[in-house]
């Protein structure tokens, strides 16, 4: 019992830090339109995307988007509507999967639950 309540625990840490990071890009977020300027391929071979992105003034910054990839979601040269926090310029996510997840509120519910029911269950 204690596997899962460790495992619930891990879970509902991720859904809770998850819908943090998108519900701050939906609240205060920057829409733009953005350009791959790099592949990065690390050391686990999973691929940073750098990203030239104009700011709320018209300069263009680099950004690097969220996130590791096997394969680049993006071409060099390529452009993507993305979505940028102002306040903390590393949380870059495409405008699509900072939208998805409207459905995380009822599952972090759900699995709270659940967490809590595996704790009576392993310590009540």
């Amino acid at each position: 019992m204690v596997g899962i309540l460790i495992f619930l625990t891990v879970v509902l840490g991720s859904l809770v830090t998850n819908h943090v990071s998108r519900s701050a890009l939906r609240r205060r977020g920057v829409h733009a339109r953005a350009t791959c300027v790099r592949h990065e391929k690390c050391s686990n071979d999973k691929f940073r995307i750098h990203l030239e992105i104009p700011d709320p003034t018209g300069v263009m910054v680099r950004r690097e988007l969220s996130g590791y990839f096997g394969t680049p979601p993006l071409g060099l040269g390529a452009t993507a509507d993305i979505v940028y926090d102002p306040e903390k310029p590393g949380n870059v996510m495409f405008a699509v999967d900072a939208q998805a997840g409207k459905w995380a509120p009822i599952l972090i519910g759900v699995v709270s639950v659940l967490t809590t029911l595996a704790a009576l269950a392993t310590f009540g």
